[in-house]
């Protein structure tokens, strides 16, 4: 298999940004996702000065920043009245990924079907964001946990910028009652961020919901062929969003991705 050893997305701790870089590195990690929305990664709150602290710090930790995180949370893009100001907060975090040589932004549109794309502005939001990326010479990959992916696919084809792509997540789509391995035909070749997260599907009863790798329904190894079939030899990031034991749980699933990946 041609895909490298798993990253994490340091989000994935519950801890402020410095620690879970301590944390990633204790673990071993080559290549990290730094959520950049918010604290002391915002780009507000990040001086030119405490830039280049943070490459230093992160450099001496013998850790590679490879992708920014960009999700507003709430309503994301769906909410017009905010829409504005998230474009904003989206745009300084592409140039601070463009600042800091970061080579990808992951944001998420909020829900994407047929009806909210002929009903909505996410083909404009998506069309900015195209030009934020291209003016910067970075790239944006759009979650696909809430979005259909092939109607995510079809918006991808139509604004036909090489600068975007998809952030592909099985356990999102699982989540949001898509078939979690289907949803990469669609998308295959504009995939520029993986995801490693396990879910259970929903019941009529009951929401699906994330677990901790390997005691969900996501099978990983058929997931990593995949993403090798669809050409992908980027890093593919563990994330874990509610996390009982996070150290535990991260570390558990980079031993159960390593196994694969050396098969």
């Amino acid at each position: 298999m041609a895909l490298p050893g798993p990253g994490v997305v340091l989000d994935s701790f519950g801890q402020p940004a410095k620690e879970a870089l301590q944390a990633a590195a204790r673990l071993a990690f080559r290549e990290v996702e730094l959520p950049a929305v918010e604290g002391d990664v915002d780009p507000a709150n990040l001086s030119r000065t405490g830039r280049r602290h943070l490459l230093h710090y992160v450099s001496g930790l013998g850790l590679q920043l490879s992708a920014l995180g960009g999700d507003l949370g709430g309503a994301r893009f769906a909410d017009s009245a905010s829409l504005e100001w998230r474009l904003e907060k989206t745009r300084q975090i592409i140039e601070l990924a463009a600042e800091l040589k970061v080579p990808v932004v992951t944001t998420h549109l909020g829900r994407v079907d047929q009806q909210a794309v002929e009903r909505g502005h996410v083909a404009e939001v998506v069309r900015e964001l195209a030009d934020m990326a291209d003016r910067t010479g970075t790239f944006v990959a759009i979650e696909t946990g809430g979005a259909d992916p092939a109607v995510l696919g079809n918006l991808l084809k139509q604004v036909g910028a090489p600068v975007l792509g998809a952030a592909y997540d099985p356990a999102g789509l699982l989540i949001e009652g898509f078939e979690p391995m289907a949803g990469m035909e669609p998308l295959a070749d504009r995939i520029l961020n993986a995801r490693i997260r396990d879910a259970v599907a929903g019941t009529g009863s009951r929401p699906g919901r994330e677990t901790p790798v390997g005691q969900g329904q996501i099978d990983f190894a058929e997931y990593l062929a995949m993403l090798d079939q669809a050409g992908y030899r980027g890093t593919a990031f563990i994330r874990r969003t509610d996390a009982e034991r996070p150290l535990d749980e991260v570390a558990e699933a980079k031993r159960r991705i390593e196994r694969l990946i050396r098969r």
